[in-house]
């Protein structure tokens, strides 16, 4: 009972503060969610992930811890359904990542076995130190450079975003359960690369999901430029068409062919209702 009482408050609860700070801040929410709201975060799902794990022992907690940290970010932050998968994912991709690389290098290292790690605290504390000192120092960057996807806030009706945004949901699934299904598969035979030639063989593994890993999170980041240059792109075609109409019905009227304008005219309103028809259309079918 006491082993349980210090890995929780040395371990468990800090880092799922890290986490709800992290999401905080990569969301672009810290001028809109009170940082109360990151607290509170961090305590709900350290306690609840402490209660699913004395339930469900061993990795199949993993699930439901994951679905519960998802749940809470989506009413605490009140993010919409696309910011809440993404963030979510995210969130859980980056801390497996550098969680997992940490204690299988330190194991790897050291020649401590999986036994060795799980019954001794002590060690499982010192790891997961290094692996919060990182995370901390990841968290400061990102709030210094100011980064984050705060461009999924928009609630846009766009095919092209919906796609982009759906695709980025499988990328970072994909991601996550890769990491996931190695690193256990590392931990869980940590003894098996006794030659210093598979040694070396698993850091590269591990380095290259690393680099992986940090391709796959810039490749979220790069869409909300890309979204915005097409929207920039989007404008600017329609600007130059509405001049282009407006200097076509400057020289009707100047030619005095009011049956022409009149024509026109009603041919615009009509394309208009067309397109308002189809997003609602669109909109209707993205519903269902």
């Amino acid at each position: 009972m006491e082993n349980a009482a210090t890995f929780f408050i040395t371990v468990s609860l800090p880092e799922q503060f890290l986490m709800a700070v992290f999401a905080w801040l990569i969301l672009g929410r810290t001028g809109k969610v009170r940082f109360r709201n990151v607290i509170i975060l961090g305590i709900t799902s350290a306690v609840l992930f402490m209660l699913i794990k004395t339930f469900i022992p061993g990795l199949i907690s993993v699930l439901p811890q994951a679905i519960v940290f998802t749940a809470l970010l989506c009413v605490l932050y009140r993010l919409n359904l696309i910011e809440t998968i993404i963030g979510s994912l995210m969130t859980l991709l980056i801390f497996g990542a550098i969680q997992g690389t940490v204690i299988n290098t330190v194991l790897l290292v050291s020649g401590w076995s999986e036994r060795d790690f799980s019954q001794n605290i002590y060690l499982r504390i010192a790891s997961a130190a290094l692996y919060f000192m990182i995370m901390t120092l990841i968290c400061y960057a990102f709030y210094k450079a100011n980064i984050n996807i705060g461009y999924l806030k928009r609630k846009s009706k766009d095919k092209l975003y919906i796609s982009r945004t759906r695709f980025l949901v499988l990328q970072l699934t994909f991601g996550y359960l890769n990491l996931f299904i190695i690193y256990t598969l590392f931990f869980n035979n940590i003894n098996m690369p006794d030659s210093i030639l598979n040694k070396a063989l698993v850091l590269l593994c591990l380095l290259l999901n690393i680099v992986f890993t940090v391709i796959l999170i810039k490749s979220v980041f790069r869409m909300g430029d890309v979204i915005q240059k097409e929207e920039e792109l989007k404008r600017k075609y329609d600007g130059r068409e509405i001049l282009q109409n407006v200097n076509y019905i400057s020289s009707l009227i100047d030619l005095k062919e009011y049956d022409e304008v009149k024509k026109f005219l009603e041919s615009m309103k009509g394309d208009v209702s067309d397109k308002l028809v189809g997003n609602e259309d669109r909109a209707n079918r993205i519903k269902h």
